[in-house]
């Protein structure tokens, strides 16, 4: 069953007060496995998870419909990225995480790193994405790529792609774990819980939504990185909706609600790891309080998402009718389908999207241009030469503010709960 494992920590010296200094007694939280569980789930809390499947569907069935597929997709793509960057603390404003795109793609230094970790974060999801339809079972091997690509642009990309081996803990001192908020797993844990979590993502015990909401607690619990735990466990619940169908074009921005219930986010965490048997109600019922906070921030997402999805319909329809007539196909035409997800770009990224020459993507842009609908900037020291859709930018500032507000235009709100106190040993 779950336990608190007693441990010591030996005095070091590398903290500069007597605090940091010290040697303590410690407790790590060692967590139930998934695989096997027979979890009994209230009603209320499943009629709340029906009813986010339910918006889920409606909005990959819905997304058919809508004129740019591709530039929706990415639009609520980078929305998650930016969203499980600003839950660690990691927030650029649209304008200047673009800036910090083009001078990556263009090799240069950025000189912002924030910026440029959360388009590391928006990398990884992509990955995530990629590996969770290519391959089958999703393995070991597949998370750590998608932890390696989350920190390829951090400030420590050599943590990339490893397992600790060493404890880490949550909240406290940086020195040691004596007033730390929680403790995971010890490091000689770490490895057979992740043999379960991954067992668990590759089978159908459960429906998509809770397997999406277990397998990332469970991944939280464990922190089995020394960095981009957090990141990369939201980027494993895209990893679980696409595999399960669910979500087969569109995840919604679910990080984006919980950046704004960030204390309820963690509380919910928090909540889910118990200390009673692993069969027990006691169990089904702490990990009720995390199903029904991560439904309800799922349904929020998907309304606002569907929201926006019209306002680009709206947009590009705007466009279109600003150009005139656009034949089917041209670079023009595959240009207006793409700008919602790329809206910062130059002709040689234009011409990547697209996948037309240099010499007509060129020609598109300039349409676009001459109607106003890109506006030329140049950045950094060399002056660069890109193009923004200042609608695309204007509508991804709205989607931000909206989902990151608590009254925004849904009623949903984060559900009412107690905060339990942090489990102890059993005596």
């Amino acid at each position: 069953m779950a336990s608190q494992l007693r441990r010591r920590w030996t005095a070091r010296f590398e903290g500069m007060s007597r605090r940091d200094r010290q040697g303590c007694d410690y407790e790590t939280y060692l967590p139930d496995p998934l695989v096997g569980w027979n979890l009994a789930i209230p009603g209320d809390v499943a009629a709340d998870i029906a009813d986010a499947e339910a918006a889920v569907r409606q909005l990959n069935d819905a997304g058919t419909t809508h004129v740019s597929l591709e530039g929706l997709a990415r639009f609520l793509l980078r929305a998650e990225s930016v969203g499980s960057s600003m839950i660690e603390g990691l927030a650029a404003a649209t304008r200047r995480l673009v800036g910090a795109e083009v001078a990556v793609a263009r090799g240069d230094d950025a000189g912002d790193q924030v910026a440029v970790e959360v388009l590391g974060n928006i990398a990884a999801m992509e990955s995530a994405i990629e590996l969770a339809t290519s391959v089958d079972p999703f393995g070991l091997d597949d998370l750590l790529a998608i932890h390696r690509t989350l920190m390829e642009r951090s400030a420590t990309p050599r943590l990339g792609g490893e397992v600790r081996a060493e404890q880490n803990w949550i909240g406290g001192s940086s020195y040691n774990p004596c007033s730390a908020t929680f403790v995971p797993p010890p490091p000689d844990r770490v490895h057979d819980l992740l043999d379960d979590l991954l067992a668990y993502v590759n089978r159908d015990d459960h429906s998509p939504l809770v397997q999406a909401a277990l397998a990332h607690a469970q991944f939280e619990t464990i922190h089995p990185f020394a960095d981009g735990n957090g990141r990369t466990g939201r980027a494993l619940v895209h990893v679980v909706l696409r595999r399960r169908g669910l979500a087969p074009a569109f995840v919604p921005p679910v990080s984006l609600v919980l950046a704004t219930w960030s204390d309820t986010y963690v509380a919910g965490l928090m909540s889910f790891r118990h200390l009673a048997e692993p069969d027990s109600p006691e169990r089904s019922t702490a990990a009720a309080e995390w199903l029904r906070l991560f439904a309800t921030a799922t349904r929020r997402a998907c309304i606002d998402a569907e929201r926006y999805a019209d306002q680009i319909d709206a947009m590009t329809a705007g466009w279109r009718k600003r150009l005139g007539w656009v034949r089917n196909n041209s670079s023009t035409d595959l240009l207006l389908g793409v700008l919602p997800g790329a809206p910062v770009v130059s002709v040689e990224s234009a011409s990547a999207l697209i996948g037309r020459s240099k010499a007509r993507t060129s020609g598109a842009v300039n349409a676009l241009a001459d109607a106003g609908i890109l506006r030329q900037r140049n950045l950094g020291r060399q002056r660069y030469r890109v193009f923004e859709a200042t609608d695309v930018l204007d509508l991804f500032t709205g989607l931000e503010r909206a989902l990151a507000s608590r009254s925004g235009d849904t009623a949903a709100t984060p559900p009412a709960r107690r905060v339990p106190a942090r489990p102890t040993e059993p005596r």
